[in-house]
């Protein structure tokens, strides 16, 4: 009896999983299946905002686009894997329970290394920029795409002596940039390790607001203020690592939270399952009969609105 992998154990499991605590991919709350395999660049250069109201009869606005023809075809994640010929012969002997705990412990491994890959490209785009690994056959070069410049200020201040009054200041900049680029609803506020443990210490400090704290959160005076947790590791094209973070020391990061972002999934390259999923598997007996092989598929692609979010960066 083959190793079978059902959509119900693939629903299983991904329900068994913790959600995600990744700030960065829980931006993207919004998760469409695409039935493509490119992304047109217009969706990336959309413009969000207010529109004028029509006269009853008259024509609609035209969103403006940049009718660019141009396309981007985003990359995969695939997992190559293999369960071995004592390993399905254990599986043939296993009870019902069994099976579905050999599969759900396979599975639930690869769903992580999928959410950790798709974590790290929401938390890159985050910047205006994708630059990941991406591995063409024996060698590793770079997956690329590029949305637009991302607003930031400058602050002349370091950290020492933060005060509660300055840091207002500082989170009222950057909802003015956001607003300034025609972006309402709320704001919220990611900031590195240092920036985060600043805020927190000048909150403490001073009794004229009222501090909300959290786990990995700080709400005072109506701002909401995340600790970045989004870490990843990048691997160059000479095969060095490099730990990476979405929010970097010494910055804090501003986003609109109805922005128009979204976490598309598309196409997937596969013959039998020729159709967006967010996640698929299967198996296939290999040829030299020595067991099956596992293949683990995903097309995540994070868009996002450039101008609803904005970064500032403290002196050294």
């Amino acid at each position: 009896m083959p190793v079978m992998i059902k959509p119900d154990d693939i629903e299983r499991v991904i329900g068994a999983n913790a959600p995600e605590e990744s700030n960065a991919m829980n931006y993207f709350s919004n998760r469409p299946l695409k039935n493509s395999t490119h992304i047109m660049v217009q969706e990336l250069e959309q413009e969000y905002g207010n529109v004028p109201v029509i006269k009853r009869g008259g024509l609609g606005v035209r969103p403006e686009t940049g009718m660019s023809a141009k396309i981007i075809e985003p990359m995969p994640i695939e997992i190559d894997d293999t369960f071995s010929a004592v390993e399905v012969d254990d599986y043939e002997r296993a009870s019902d329970q069994g099976k579905q705990q050999m599969i759900d412990d396979r599975i639930s491994g690869h769903l992580r290394v999928v959410r950790a890959t798709t974590r790290a490209l929401c938390a890159q785009a985050h910047r205006g920029t994708i630059d990941y690994m991406m591995q063409a056959g024996t060698k590793m070069s770079r997956y690329e795409v590029g949305y637009g410049d991302v607003h930031g200020i400058s602050l002349p201040d370091g950290l020492t002596g933060l005060t509660i009054a300055k840091a207002i200041e500082i989170l009222n900049k950057l909802t003015t940039v956001i607003r300034d680029n025609a972006i309402g609803g709320p704001i919220e506020f990611v900031a590195s390790t240092d920036v985060f443990t600043a805020i927190n210490s000048a909150a403490a400090n001073q009794k004229l607001y009222t501090v909300v704290p959290g786990p990995g959160k700080i709400s005072i005076a109506g701002f909401d203020i995340l600790l970045d947790n989004d870490t990843w590791f990048d691997i160059d094209e000479n095969g060095s690592q490099t730990r990476k973070s979405m929010v970097e020391p010494l910055e804090l990061m501003a986003r609109a939270a109805n922005a128009g972002q979204k976490l598309v999934y598309l196409k997937l390259d596969d013959v039998v399952m020729n159709q967006a999923v967010p996640f698929y598997a299967f198996t296939k007996v290999r040829t030299d009969q020595r067991g099956e092989d596992l293949f683990v598929k995903s097309k995540p692609f994070p868009l996002i609105n450039r101008k609803g979010i904005a970064f500032a960066k403290f002196a050294a």
